[in-house]
């Protein structure tokens, strides 16, 4: 079973109103670079799954959900978003590699708890 969610506006409370920490990757298929990067997101989700399994991860497509691209003003693609008990608390836009990826989850994780 993959590690990352799909979510659309019929699901999206599943994470919205998590109490915790969710990585949701928004995507389009048509998306060039969100196709190409994916596996490096998924990846992602697999390492944390083992060592933080109370994080979620997820992905929304732009097309099938445009209430929550607009909710969430994106505007580019791939972007991601991290949620800390329903409020957005990072953005990371465009393309990343597997260690920029974890160095930003890294410092976005430590940020949040050391102000907890």
């Amino acid at each position: 079973m993959s590690a990352v969610i799909p979510y659309n506006e019929d699901n999206y409370s599943d994470f919205e109103w998590f109490e915790g920490f969710a990585v949701i990757r928004f995507y389009a298929d048509w998306c060039k670079p969100c196709v190409q990067n994916f596996p490096v997101f998924e990846e992602l989700a697999a390492q944390y799954a083992g060592h933080n399994p109370e994080i979620k991860f997820g992905k929304i497509n732009v097309d099938q959900s445009p209430i929550l691209t607009l909710r969430y003003n994106v505007y580019g693609l791939p972007s991601t978003l991290i949620f800390k008990n329903s409020q957005i608390i990072h953005r990371i836009a465009g393309v990343k590699s597997l260690s920029q990826m974890k160095s930003i989850l890294s410092q976005v994780l430590n940020k949040s708890s050391d102000s907890d």
